[in-house]
């Protein structure tokens, strides 16, 4: 893009606070810096509906068996990075269904590889693991980077749904199936878009993420039912979330995991009454994976009693 171009874009225009930002006192630019995250945070409103969208065809592309994937170069990549490797430990979807594409590659982050977002012959290499139904997030602040753009379109043309993510109106990544415009205040340092552009993205990507996660049935009342138990604090809040939700106690809790190998939705539904794991199991199986819709068949009851019923509450 030539220079003229570049600088009439937001992302690269002069914040109204920058002329003398170096000449003032610390925690003046400190004042300054934390007001243009909050601005950024805010600029994230008007991209609900897209991003409601954008949840919907991940949601879509999972339940069918397919994967989510997503493809940045510089500091978006970090955004995704951050948003993706989050999902497995969280939700409990297979790390193999979630592909980051990264311009330069995964293997060393410590450093920078020159010219790795405009390298489109790395992007159709790295592309290759697209299948028809994945559901593709390509993001840069300028919408404009070479890398995600590439495999924005190689995604389109295998039959995946694209998403695009931009700070920049007008920009290649919102022709996407699904574009998502964050259109953020130009930053108090020009250019630097891991500030303000970045904080909208990972707002962005956690929104999408999070909602996905509440769809495929993993939370119920702002509880991680599906949480990965990899370690001794994750296994210590499954027990927590387990008896937030049935009011048991520590021992009736940690003895419903282990027979559920670890498993919250199971040990929930096991303390109350599905009789064992393997029954357990069938009830999610009948309920597509959604814990309140288990426990619903479990007591009989409308899913939205069901919670208040495994701890013998009325509705």
């Amino acid at each position: 893009m030539h220079y003229a171009a570049l600088a009439q874009q937001p992302t690269e225009r002069t914040h109204p606070d920058a002329p003398g930002l170096d000449r003032r006192p610390p925690g003046e630019i400190l004042e300054i810096l934390h007001r243009a995250q909050v601005a950024a945070a805010g600029a994230v409103a008007d991209a609900l509906p897209a991003l409601e969208r954008a949840a919907a065809a991940v949601e879509a592309a999972l339940r069918g068996g397919a994967s989510l994937v997503y493809a940045a170069a510089g500091s978006s990549a970090l955004q995704a990075m951050a948003d993706g490797l989050e999902i497995p430990p969280t939700f409990g979807i297979p790390a193999e269904r979630i592909h980051i594409l990264r311009a330069g590659g995964l293997q060393d982050l410590s450093v920078a590889r020159e010219g790795a977002e405009d390298d489109a012959e790395a992007a159709r290499r790295a592309a290759e693991v697209i299948a028809p139904g994945d559901a593709v997030i390509c993001l840069a602040a300028s919408g404009n980077t070479i890398y995600p753009v590439t495999i924005m379109e190689i995604a389109r043309a295998r039959g995946a749904t694209t998403i695009g993510m931009s700070n920049n109106p007008g920009a290649k990544l919102l022709s996407a199936d699904i574009p998502v415009l964050l259109p953020t205040p130009p930053e108090v340092i020009a250019g630097s878009t891991r500030m303000g552009a970045g904080t909208a993205q990972k707002i962005a990507l956690n929104l999408i993420s999070t909602l996905v996660g509440i769809r495929l049935g993993h939370v119920l009342d702002g509880l991680m039912v599906n949480v990965a138990t990899s370690n001794i604090k994750l296994k210590g809040r499954a027990a927590g979330i387990v008896r937030r939700i049935t009011g048991c106690d520590a021992a009736t809790a940690e003895a419903a995991l282990a027979q559920a190998g670890w498993r919250v939705k199971e040990a929930v539904l096991i303390v109350s009454g599905a009789g064992g794991a393997e029954a357990a199991r069938e009830y999610l199986e009948r309920a597509g994976q959604n814990l309140r819709a288990a426990l619903a068949e479990l007591s009989g009851a409308h899913p939205e009693n069901a919670n208040a019923q495994s701890k013998g509450e009325k509705p």
